[in-house]
């Protein structure tokens, strides 16, 4: 074995070089001179002095990047993108958005219901059942109706609150509890309006109807006038053009929106120059009515006529010629020729003594108002259910309709008004008024009815404002 085979095998030395002679004798191994040695010494010392430099930079990056996180974290909070970099950079989890509320609002359809509207928000089909079980409470959403409306208000994925709206002035509202149960409250709500004093005027060229719709007043209106003075003129018969009315009423409005006519305060009608008034006043015993200029009511035992929309086709008469008998005879009564099916409305209050039938006069009833007044109707297609003999019925309240039973040439009422048993034309009936006031009530209705004509006599056609809520009584 050679001596450089040796030395492989002892280890030998780090700076043992390619010089040696490779006899195996360490005598004559060759030594590096003084000036190798401090040579090789620098060149150590600066490799440490440069590794300590490299170390050096290298920490103090890494110190600077993190004091510089905190900044980059808070940025992430106004930016979404930003939190998603860091956080995959850092391993740092972002923290989720809170969830915020929305609200989604629906216009009920026609084939829409409470049900259907929140499955189609992916409400829990029990959950929706044990909604509608604790707002039938107080109002049963079985009941929703065509275009109605319905807001449903989440947070996140929650429902927080309901709200159905059933009338333009009322609704019902379901709300989440404030504790942590998870339970619902329900309740009615009234939504604020205000309440307006209107006036309008108006020239009749052929109807009420017609003028009162040209100068703006809405049907309900114009019925409730034609009601008011119903015992003093006949809008269908007594009319003449020419004829003028003005009527001061009240309207709610929602937002500036008109949603409902309220009642009439105070109303005029000048029906062929003769002046007809009606004020509105609240009695000292809690009821109300309309009463003339001189404190008297408006209502009274007797109606004009017993229809609202007709004609009349046959007056009252000693000798008139009947279509079907061919002779003259006496008419102790009014034909009004009108639709069949209109409503036929008793002329006062009392007691039916007969409803059926009766030969020529077909279906027939006839009602006892007291001991001065009796009326009849005939030719009714039908007598209302629940008419019968003995029945007491009101004043206004529907007891037929009209039809062309018995002999009869078409559709028509015939009305019979007998006072003390003897027949009377109806139209030229005064019955007595219903009530007058007593001396206490006449001194509160002298200031109202002179507040009241006054403003008839404007032409304002807004008068008055009223505070949002509860609607106010007279004016």
């Amino acid at each position: 074995m050679n001596s450089a085979g040796s030395v492989r095998k002892r280890g030998g030395s780090f700076f043992a070089g390619a010089g040696a002679t490779g006899t195996g004798k360490r005598g004559n191994s060759r030594r590096p001179s003084k000036r190798g040695l401090a040579l090789r010494y620098l060149a150590v010392a600066a490799l440490f002095i440069f590794s300590l430099g490299i170390f050096f930079i290298t920490s103090r990056d890494a110190v600077s990047s993190k004091k510089e996180e905190p900044l980059i974290l808070a940025d992430a909070v106004d930016s979404p993108g930003a939190a998603a970099s860091v956080s995959a950079e850092s391993g740092l989890q972002a923290p989720s958005p809170s969830p915020s509320l929305s609200t989604v609002e629906f216009k009920v359809k026609g084939n829409d219901s409470f049900y259907t509207i929140l499955d189609g928000l992916d409400v829990p089909p029990e959950q929706i059942v044990r909604m509608a079980r604790i707002a039938g409470g107080v109002y049963n959403l079985g009941k929703v109706k065509v275009g109605d409306r319905l807001s449903v208000t989440r947070l996140g994925n929650e429902i927080e609150r309901i709200e159905y709206r059933f009338s333009d002035i009322e609704g019902m509202r379901l709300e989440r509890d404030s504790d942590a149960s998870g339970g619902y409250s329900a309740e009615l709500f009234e939504i604020p309006y205000v309440i307006e004093q209107r006036l309008v005027h108006g020239v009749i060229d052929s109807s009420l109807y017609e003028a009162g719709r040209r100068a703006g007043a809405s049907p309900g209106i114009i019925m409730e006038l034609s009601d008011i003075f119903a015992w003093d003129v006949d809008f269908s018969t007594d009319i003449r053009k020419g004829d003028t009315f003005s009527v001061l009423y009240e309207i709610a409005t929602v937002d500036g929106r008109a949603i409902d006519a309220g009642k009439v305060l105070a109303a005029e009608v000048v029906n062929n120059g003769k002046k007809h008034a009606a004020i509105f006043f609240n009695e000292s015993g809690g009821g109300s009515g309309y009463y003339n200029l001189q404190g008297k009511s408006l209502r009274r035992t007797l109606l004009r006529s017993p229809l609202r929309y007709r004609r009349i086709s046959s007056y009252f008469s000693k000798r008139r010629y009947h279509p079907i008998k061919k002779r003259y005879r006496p008419h102790h009564g009014i034909d009004y020729a009108a639709p069949t099916g209109t409503p036929i409305e008793t002329s006062g209050d009392g007691r039916v003594t007969f409803a059926g039938w009766k030969r020529g006069y077909g279906n027939y009833i006839v009602v006892k108002h007291n001991s001065i007044y009796t009326t009849a109707y005939g030719h009714l297609s039908r007598i209302k259910k629940g008419i019968r003999k003995g029945r007491k019925v009101k004043q206004g309240q529907v007891i037929g309709y009209v039809g062309s039973t018995g002999l009869s040439t078409g559709p028509h009422l015939h009305y019979e008004v007998k006072q003390r048993g003897r027949h009377v034309n109806p139209l030229a009936l005064k019955s007595a008024p219903r009530r007058s006031l007593n001396k206490a009530e006449l001194q509160t209705f002298s200031a109202l009815r002179r507040d009241l004509m006054a403003l008839l006599s404007r032409s304002d056609t807004l008068l008055a404002m009223n505070e949002k809520g509860k609607r106010k009584k007279g004016i």
